[in-house]
């Protein structure tokens, strides 16, 4: 697996492997990105519709998709600054729950692209991006059930807190 640093267009590094051959601290690090990145809130780049072409449904998103080295990737963006690095404009982006984008996952051959643009960029397979919604639920369950605590970029409650009541 290559940890090489992406260009400024190129494909994001690959999230790190959960098979074991990771120590145990590398695979809890993982876990915790994870757990981050189901909870947040992702920027989604949007283009404005064509001139001529209809608009999409009530309701409806369109998924920009990025092809790099044979694979097919939807970029989001954590941050208006690394949104703003690849190129894309904060006034047209969609906010969305990265957590309700994994839930709907559309295709099996579409990776998630987080921060393409930047040095932290990871790549996500699709069988990884459709867990995010586990890993959200599992980490809300041990925090409490009212969700993460600390809203956007808050990175939710720390592991092994009681909720008080």
């Amino acid at each position: 697996m290559s940890t090489s640093t992406p260009d400024e267009h190129g494909p994001p590094t690959e999230a790190p492997s959960l098979n074991g051959t990771k120590s145990a601290a590398d695979a809890a690090q993982t876990q915790a990105a994870l757990i981050d990145l189901a909870n947040s809130v992702a920027l989604l780049p949007q283009a404005p519709p064509i001139e001529g072409e209809e608009e999409h449904p009530e309701g409806a998103i369109a998924l920009p998709v990025i092809e790099q080295d044979g694979n097919r990737y939807i970029p989001v963006f954590t941050t208006e600054e690394a949104l703003l690095a690849a190129g894309g404009d904060p006034e047209t982006a969609l906010s969305i729950p990265v957590v309700e984008l994994a839930a709907n996952w559309p295709a099996d051959d579409l990776w998630l692209a987080v921060d393409p643009s930047t040095d932290e960029g990871l790549a996500l397979p699709p069988d990884l991006v459709r867990a995010l919604p586990v890993v959200s639920q599992s980490a809300a369950g041990q925090v409490g059930e009212s969700g993460p605590a600390g809203g956007e970029g808050g990175g939710g409650g720390a592991p092994g807190q009681t909720p008080t009541g």
